[in-house]
């Protein structure tokens, strides 16, 4: 008789999750929308398939101010290589660091008005300061509960198998407010992880998780990656305004990859020993820091957050939403108010055939399914851009329009 070593499958299981993702991945890659290669013609607007010659706007990109592309930020790239003629230390920034990532921390942490840690990803920052928040380190030493929201992104939700070896771990329904208050009634010491701008569409009830801290020390940590420079005068994304000055009891993690222009992602910060705590800890002691280009383009992004242009760009982009909102009101869109929208078809082959022909007509729109979004719950995620201009944006939601009618 063979020994059964399938695991208990408390927090993930591949053995149902891979194949039917797999299954859904295959319907893309049946229907062309795996694998595309492409050239770009204008920005982010045009792209040429290099295959086939179809151009298409790009409705998938989370690049949603269009700096991946601003002069300023690309030549910084290039300035910072000519300036330290090596691409990188190769080494943990916490023994030795060049002086350009000094600086860059410097004028980040001044511009975001908190201690902050820039690294290579959101995820190597949340594998670093999840377990040790989870085991009290970043607190009294004491273990906290530690409460995911139910639509937190997988690069938080992978951490539940490491957390629940420290701490126990539970799942909340999205935005239950009720839920968290009585864990936070049941235990003394709580955190709360979750999205600022969700990834699927929707935004965290920071209202209500300001409350709970407020009300019972309720620790949060909040990854706000789909709302950093999008977001706020200076850019500093949606969770900062439910919580401006960060104290001892909230982190914010967001990407530099998306709206920011650059690479790589960055933790905010309250307090100073936690900062220094989290710079030799797992992940950010081993992992390699930014690369010099990476801290060259953050610079000159950091750079065009400071002059009046980024608030333009955000103008556009709120100008995006507000035409997009109106012209799709009798329908059924999450994503209200927000750059990301999500239109639900229920099953994988209807999410797959909207995206096709969303495609043929000239835009590019992802299809997701299972474990991305639940069960029956299949569609296709858009994103809107302020460097998307109004007739694009105005022609995107009529062609969209056309293709709900018709779907069947």
């Amino acid at each position: 008789m063979t020994e059964d070593i399938t695991g208990p499958h408390r927090y993930r299981n591949n053995r149902k999750m891979v194949p039917a993702s797999e299954a859904a991945w295959g319907l893309s890659r049946e229907h062309g929308m795996l694998g595309l290669v492409v050239e770009a013609v204008d920005g982010q607007n045009r792209l040429r398939d290099t295959r086939t010659g179809h151009e298409f706007a790009n409705l998938s990109s989370c690049s949603y101010l269009g700096l991946n592309s601003h002069p300023t930020v690309i030549e910084a790239g290039r300035a910072a290589l000519d300036q330290e003629r090596i691409t990188g230390l190769s080494m943990g920034e916490f023994r030795i660091r060049l002086g350009i990532m000094e600086r860059l921390e410097e004028e980040l942490s001044a511009h975001f008005g908190a201690h902050v840690l820039p690294s290579v990803s959101c995820g190597v920052l949340s594998s670093a300061i999840l377990p040790l928040l989870a085991s009290g380190h970043l607190t009294d030493g004491e273990p906290l509960v530690v409460v995911f929201d139910r639509f937190a992104h997988f690069s938080l939700n992978f951490l539940k198998p490491v957390l629940a070896d420290e701490t126990r771990v539970l799942t909340c329904p999205h935005n239950d407010m009720q839920f968290l208050e009585d864990v936070c009634k049941r235990y003394p010491r709580v955190a709360y992880v979750a999205e600022g701008v969700y990834s699927t569409g929707g935004q965290a009830d920071l209202k209500g998780i300001k409350e709970l801290q407020d009300r019972y020390g309720l620790f949060v940590y909040l990854d706000d990656s789909h709302a950093l420079s999008a977001v706020g005068e200076r850019g500093e994304g949606y969770a900062r305004t439910a919580f401006d000055a960060l104290g001892s009891r909230t982190v914010i993690v967001a990407s530099i990859a998306k709206a920011f222009g650059s690479t790589g992602g960055i933790a905010m910060v309250g307090d100073r020993e936690v900062f220094d705590l989290l710079y030799r800890s797992g992940p950010l002691a081993w992992s390699q820091g930014l690369r010099t280009a990476a801290v060259g383009t953050t610079l000159g992004a950091l750079e065009v957050h400071r002059t009046p242009e980024l608030g333009q760009r955000q103008r556009q982009l709120a100008q995006n939403i507000a035409l997009f909102d109106e012209r799709l009101r009798d329908h059924s869109l999450r994503g209200a108010g927000s750059h990301i929208k999500f239109v639900t078809v229920g099953d994988n082959d209807r999410a797959v055939r909207l995206s096709t022909e969303l495609y043929r007509r000239g835009y590019y729109c992802s299809a997701m399914f299972f474990p991305i979004v639940a069960q029956g719950q299949a569609g296709v995620r858009m994103m809107l851009r302020g460097d998307m201009e109004t007739e694009l944006t105005e022609r995107f939601a009529s062609d969209l329009l056309d293709v709900l009618t018709e779907l069947v």
